[in-house]
């Protein structure tokens, strides 16, 4: 069954001002060297001499005690005692001593500038707030008239066909004589005892209403939308006719140029949706992936002058359930089939030790990642101590991190395993396999940092343990007595490096120092250049009997990457970077056997 609500009331303003005279007429004007003048009272409560701020502080303790003191509410023979905060008051104390400062009456009288030739006035009161649709809520809920208000028309679903089920009128509260007296209360700061009552009410979706829109309708509600995953891209199909409780309609006065010009106004039913409704779809199906706390981090040296990272000081995400609700319900008016997921990203709690911010180690200035799902348990264990190794590397101004001067030995006294590694023979089992994912996730941190690279080695083919995140081109290759990975600190504090590992296949390089300004722009990936890997290469080898063969490497297209690196300094200098990688075409190889086999 479909559910109907009123469209939302606006927030109302009660606003009413006078002024207290002790001998003549006082001009409204903020004067005598920064005070109010005598006989100035704000609600009854008397702020002569008084500067802005002291007035400011006795008005909020007269608010505070109001708002949170109860008022007797009566229906009939039921009475509830609620807070004016409660029923969605607010006095706005520094927006009424605002208007008083601003307002410059010093050419037409106070009963002038407020209308009241006629009348004494006698205080200026303050400016409120009523949040009408929780005001009604609150009343309604507290005097359980849900079961006697009006009941609108509405829609249900038969066998795939929309039908009707006809309204019937009701009670309801009186709501502008409810509003009325919490006004009056309100400005003055006196609570009051408020008696409702209630009114006949006929139902505003009427049966004639929804059978004129009903095929729009009809149409709206069939029509698939996709709820785009910003993290995984694992989206959600939807269409509204499947998800009935998220559904509700209300009636709306549709604007357009004609009627403007006429000043006469026509009413259309539009679809809306229920939060609630979607809430409980957003908590079953899609929180649990986009909605993660942040990870606060505690960063410090030890007894032993090593630097200790406690924590992994990720970003928190929270999906924001209010733009999507209203993302939905212009994807559908307009027939938008593709609706992004609105998430906000939530910084970690970082907390520092000041020996560490006393080197310049005060917040984050860049973050590195890729993944490699797919990968052997070998190579994830690889990764893990290769990483480990860096966690917790200081970095000077001015120096020049090399990454194979800080990994040391790779062997299996170091904790490393064989794993796959890229050599000239093939792509064979050795130690470390696996290292040059932490090699390229630093190699990102870098880049994004806006730190200079001094030295990058691209592997001799693409690889997709390299690709699953940024695409290809952003990798960097190692290998002891080789191939290394190297850039300048050329900030003028130090860096730290942090390096973790989420869920075994997911690894982040995250740099601490000063923010100095810069930013920093990738552009990229662009590929060119394919070409093929020609035929099989056969390789004997005295390694394998007579007779046997094995495969050493499977064959990878070769092709170009180009990257723009955009580094904007903090005086507004501009470096602009071409980051270019040669994957080269690579054939299947297999090895021969030619050993003799033992008689």
């Amino acid at each position: 069954m479909f559910k109907f609500k009123k469209a939302a009331v606006s927030i109302g303003i009660g606003l009413s001002i006078g002024l207290v005279l002790t001998a003549g007429i006082f001009l409204l004007k903020y004067s005598i060297h920064g005070k109010f003048p005598p006989g100035t009272a704000i609600s009854g409560i008397d702020v002569s001499y008084k500067t802005p701020q002291e007035a400011t502080s006795i008005l909020e303790q007269a608010r505070d005690t109001y708002v949170t003191t109860e008022l007797e509410i009566t229906l009939g023979e039921k009475t509830v005692s609620l807070t004016p905060e409660e029923l969605g008051v607010d006095i706005l104390v520094k927006e009424t001593i605002q208007v008083i400062k601003e307002t410059d009456a010093t050419k037409v009288s106070v009963l002038e500038l407020f209308g009241r030739k006629n009348q004494d006035p006698t205080t200026i009161n303050v400016l409120t707030k009523i949040d009408h649709e929780k005001l009604i809520a609150v009343v309604e809920e507290s005097f359980e008239l849900s079961d006697i208000a009006p009941k609108e028309a509405s829609l249900y679903i038969e066998e795939g066909v929309i039908l009707i089920e006809e309204g019937e009128s009701g009670q309801a509260v009186n709501e502008d004589e409810i509003i009325a007296i919490l006004k009056e209360s309100a400005k003055q700061l006196v609570p009051e005892e408020v008696v409702i009552e209630l009114e006949e009410k006929e139902p505003e979706i009427t049966k004639e209403m929804l059978e004129e829109q009903i095929p729009e309708i009809q149409e709206a509600l069939e029509f698939e939308f996709a709820l785009l995953d910003p993290i995984y891209s694992d989206d959600w199909y939807v269409k509204l006719i499947d998800y009935m409780d998220w559904v509700t309609f209300v009636e709306k006065e549709e604007v357009s140029i004609e009627n403007l010009l006429t000043g006469e106004s026509e009413k259309k039913i539009v679809l809306e949706i229920d939060q609630d409704a979607l809430n409980i779809f957003v908590d079953e199906e899609i929180s649990q992936w986009l909605d993660l706390p942040a990870d606060p981090v505690n960063i410090y040296f030890d007894e032993n002058e090593e630097v200790v990272i406690e924590g992994k000081g990720n970003n928190g995400l929270e999906i924001q359930r209010g733009d999507l609700k209203k993302a939905i319900e212009l994807a559908v008016e307009n027939r938008i089939a593709e609706v992004p997921i609105p998430v906000l990203e939530i910084e970690p709690e970082i907390n520092i030790s000041e020996e560490l911010q006393e080197l310049g180690v005060v917040e984050r200035i860049g973050i590195g990642h890729s993944s490699y799902y797919g990968s052997t348990a070998n190579r994830v264990h690889n990764i893990k101590t290769a990483s480990a190794k860096h966690n917790g590397t200081l970095v000077a101004p001015g120096e020049e991190f090399s990454f194979n001067g800080n990994l040391g030995a790779v062997d299996g006294t170091t904790g490393y395993r064989k794993e796959l590694v890229i050599k000239p023979e093939g792509t064979i089992p050795e130690y470390g396999g696996g290292v040059c994912q932490v090699s390229t996730t630093m190699y990102r941190a870098a880049l994004l940092t806006g730190l200079p690279i001094t030295e990058r080695h691209e592997h001799s083919y693409a690889v997709s343990y390299y690709s699953q995140v940024m695409g290809h081109g952003m990798d960097a290759t190692i290998y002891l007595g080789g191939a290394n990975l190297k850039f300048m600190n050329d900030t003028e504090n130090h860096i730290l490096i942090q390096a973790y590992t989420v869920d075994d296949y997911e690894l982040y390089f995250v740099v601490y120092g000063t923010d100095d300004g810069r930013s920093v722009e990738m552009d990229g990936p662009y590929t060119s250049n394919y070409h093929g890997a020609g035929a099989t290469v056969y390789i004997d080898t005295a390694t394998l009997p007579v007779g046997s063969t094995k495969q050493v490497e499977v064959s990878h297209t070769g092709f170009n990457v180009l990257w723009y690196r955009y580094v904007t300094k903090g005086d507004g200098e501009v470096i602009t970077e071409e980051i270019t990688t040669n994957y080269r075409a690579t054939p299947a190889k297999i090895l021969v056997g030619t050993a003799p086999v033992a008689e």
